[in-house]
């Protein structure tokens, strides 16, 4: 029994070790490519420079970054668009991703959104429709249209987001991956809010699509271990 104990806690102790690490690396990621520089080396590892590829993520790039020039984070000092290359990071250098088209849409996967004049037709026109349909798919609607109710719309949005193409779910999760590694700025109830909404559907969506299911609930135990204990009555 002592060695059985003895080799589950062993087991334990290395499955943690590992998610450790792969969280790190993804980190490392972010860390070593945070400069336009080493963004492009990667994407010139895959894409030949001045290829239709290649311009095209750059336009995205730069599209990207200047929408969001004037957003920060919820930190109030980290610039919007580290969150939107390190979705496009995530994709390219740990997934794997090699579809210009899916790094495109996610740089720009929040500025149908957030930035007032992007819209559908302008993705398509100024990119292609490939890219305007990915962008399409996970972006939220106004929540105008369900009357201010944001359950409501974030339902609609969800049961609506469960039926996507699987690229664009893919960006979406990644999407989601970043938000989580990156929620320590936010209060405490917000935390736990994703960390339930995450839970609820996204890591669902995850094991459906077979990608990211580990890194999620990885991110997953590392918020809820940094939450005070609840006090017992």
């Amino acid at each position: 029994m002592l060695w059985e104990h003895i080799l589950c806690r062993h087991t334990l102790v290395t499955y943690l070790e590992k998610e450790v690490a792969m969280l790190l690396r993804i980190e490392n990621i972010f860390v070593a490519n945070s400069s336009r520089k080493e963004f492009f080396a990667i994407v010139g590892r895959h894409f030949p420079i001045f290829s239709e590829e290649y311009v095209l993520i750059e336009k995205a790039y730069d599209t990207a970054k200047n929408a969001f020039r004037p957003h920060f984070r919820d930190d109030g000092e980290t610039r919007y668009f580290e969150h939107l290359r390190g979705v496009a990071l995530i994709l390219m250098e740990y997934l794997r991703v090699r579809d210009a088209n899916v790094i495109v849409a996610a740089l720009l996967h929040d500025i149908m959104e957030d930035i007032e004049g992007w819209n559908e037709e302008r993705l398509a026109l100024e990119f292609n429709k490939g890219v305007a349909q990915l962008v399409w798919w996970v972006t939220k609607p106004s929540v105008d249209l369900y009357h201010g109710d944001k359950e409501a719309r974030n339902r609609a949005y969800h049961q609506n987001l469960g039926c996507a193409p699987r690229w664009a779910i893919i960006i979406k999760l990644a999407d989601r991956l970043h938000n989580l590694l990156t929620l320590w700025a936010v209060p405490e109830e917000k935390q736990r809010r994703k960390v339930r909404e995450t839970q609820d559907f996204y890591l669902q969506l995850a094991e459906k699509e077979i990608v990211l299911i580990h890194e999620i609930e990885a991110v997953l135990v590392r918020i809820q271990g940094s939450f005070p204990p609840v006090a017992k009555v």
